[in-house]
């Protein structure tokens, strides 16, 4: 898993970094990159079945959209953890498992992100 993976500047490791920083983006940056397209239809697919209509919609609405989903709903968070989570090996489960809640956050908080960067590619 980790050799197709892609590789991101030294520059998000550099420095005196906490190891959940270090864990975050070494690992859980890499899988979501790699997860991209995957995560882009699953938000696609979840609007659709919110009956959502993300296509006509204006940006601010867009991401007013995003940010809520990413806020209230627990299953479909969880789910995008899960997304994520999958594509660790054992030993990075076991780092993750050791601050899992601030994981969690992170994850939630890179994903969101990444849509609200992704505007275009979810219309």
């Amino acid at each position: 898993m980790q050799k197709v993976r892609p590789v991101l500047p030294d520059s998000l490791t550099a420095g005196n970094l906490k190891e959940d920083e270090l864990f975050q983006n070494m690992i859980l940056r890499p899988v979501i990159k790699m997860q991209h397209d995957i995560l882009i239809l699953r938000v696609k697919s979840y609007f659709l079945s919110q009956k959502v209509v993300f296509h006509i919609m204006d940006k601010q609405k867009r991401v007013i959209a995003i940010e809520s989903a990413f806020q209230n709903d627990n299953p479909f968070k969880k789910e995008i953890q899960g997304m994520i989570l999958g594509q660790l090996t054992k030993e990075e489960f076991k780092t993750y498992l050791k601050n899992e809640r601030s994981m969690n956050k992170r994850i939630i908080q890179m994903v969101r992100n990444r849509m609200l960067d992704s505007l275009l590619e979810l219309t």
